[in-house]
């Protein structure tokens, strides 16, 4: 993978990131707030063994003090230590309680030994400290004096007491914040590249060309608006649609592919939607257009464009009705609609007939483009039924939807019927700023578009 495709991962992973990191803060400040803190308080013994008259002895009783700084701070944790200094002191706690309490740490290469006490009140850790520095010097004497008398051989003194700590224990609360931050940047970062990594939707238009092998025609960013509008509003979406006409009709060099479908991978990527505004946009630079649904199982086109559909495609497969009195002529400004019609209960067999290819035939003839909107491919048989029919079939691929594996099984499905791929369009991307003309903001029910030097409405829909 590029590095490119892991910094487009993180900028659309960019909230996962600032909310971890933000959790973070939130957790540093929550430790901080509940958690008790604990004070330590430390003090310092010099451990001594009986001087020598030369210089040789007297490096060997150092030698010899070194090796008891170790034995003295086993001591020190001692249950016999923790017990006289519990007794001392009169404290509720048990030995072993004061021995969790305890730490004796020896200065390396030295006769020093550090005893610190900890506990949440610093005062009790002072004591602590004290009782166990006292109990443990008086302990040495006892163990290092022969049962004969005399004087010890070795000793700890004790050269620092404890003092009271007037500071916790770890770090302040502007540490663990920042401590915080950091934790969650770099686990929003590790989230974000593994949801990215995971995700195996299409996310942009070279993805969706290299995963599709065929040329991406055109994007059509998101609109709110739809499906509640029965066509799109131009002032916000006329851009998109041009591109993609201009790109249609330079396919083929000089004859370009007049019967579209309009198909994708699985429902919900804008089928239906992108058949309207294509076949408005066509007949926006002029050219008459028929817009078909070939989805005879929902019939959604009816329903978006308010019209009857007693009469439709379905009853003149099967005979019921001659082509003339099915189209709807002038729904949209420029585009007759020939509806789905009834239900039928056979509309593979339907669309499979010779019925079909005549149809399809017969309006080639009438109309400069067809436009076909068909049911996705990887539920039923029909759209590419009715690609292997027309001269080309744009698949649709809706970002952040749909999948590799869906992309790719749609155009090994049409491949299979001898269908051909015109090329991919990307539906709902997301926004990217661009400056429109005062006026041409927000939702348009009825926008004017310009039609060979006259002005209509692509948006007038006709009621059957």
């Amino acid at each position: 993978m590029e590095i490119r495709e892991y910094g487009r991962i993180l900028r659309a992973g960019w909230w996962i990131v600032a909310v971890v990191a933000v959790l973070g803060i939130v957790g540093g400040w929550a430790y901080s707030f509940f958690s008790t803190p604990q004070y330590q308080a430390c003090a310092r013994l010099f451990v001594t063994t009986e001087g020598g008259s030369s210089v040789g002895e007297a490096y060997q009783n150092n030698l010899f003090s070194q090796e008891r700084v170790t034995s003295y701070a086993g001591l020190a944790t001692s249950t016999q230590v923790a017990q006289r200094a519990v007794d001392q002191l009169q404290l509720p706690l048990s030995a072993n309680d004061l021995r969790a309490k305890i730490t004796a740490t020896p200065i390396e290469s030295t006769v020093l030994l550090d005893l610190c006490g900890t506990d949440s009140d610093p005062d009790v850790a002072r004591a602590l400290t004290n009782a166990v520095a006292g109990q443990l010097t008086q302990l040495v004497q006892e163990l290092e004096t022969s049962q004969r008398g005399g004087s010890p051989a070795a000793g700890a003194t004790i050269v620092d007491q404890a003092d009271v700590p007037t500071s916790p224990l770890g770090a302040g609360l502007v540490t663990l914040l920042g401590l915080g931050a950091v934790a969650g940047l770099a686990l929003g970062v590790v989230i974000a590249l593994a949801r990215g990594l995971v995700d195996r939707s299409i996310r942009d238009r070279p993805k969706a060309e290299e995963i599709s092998g065929n040329a991406v025609l055109g994007g059509l960013p998101i609109d709110a608006e739809r499906p509640k509008t029965p066509v799109a509003s131009f002032s916000k979406m006329g851009e998109p649609l041009r591109t993609l006409r201009t790109n249609i009709r330079f396919l083929g060099g000089g004859s370009p592919p007049r019967v579209l479908t309009v198909t994708s991978a699985e429902p919900g990527e804008g089928r239906t939607s992108t058949a309207i505004d294509l076949a408005a946009v066509l007949a926006e630079a002029g050219h008459k257009v028929l817009l078909v649904d070939g989805d005879i199982r929902t019939a959604a086109l009816a329903e978006r464009l308010d019209i009857t559909q007693e009469h439709g495609l379905s009853t003149v497969l099967s005979g019921e009705h001659r082509l003339g009195d099915a189209v709807q002529p002038d729904v949209i400004d420029g585009v007759d609609v020939l509806p789905a019609g009834p239900v039928p209960p056979n509309p593979s067999e339907l669309l499979g007939s010779d019925r079909a290819q005549i149809l399809l035939e017969a309006v080639r003839g009438d109309y400069r483009y067809v436009v076909v909107d068909t049911p996705p491919l990887l539920s039923v048989s029909d759209g590419a039924i009715l690609t292997a029919l027309a001269d080309g079939s744009l698949v649709l691929a809706r970002v952040g939807s749909t999948t590799r594996d869906q992309l790719r099984k749609a155009i090994k499905t049409l491949g299979g019927v001898g269908g051909k791929v015109l090329g991919v369009v990307t539906t709902f991307e997301p926004h990217r700023r661009r400056r429109t003309k005062p006026g041409s903001t927000g939702p348009v029910a009825k926008p004017k578009i310009e039609v060979e030097g006259r002005e209509s409405s692509a948006a007038t829909v006709g009621r059957g």
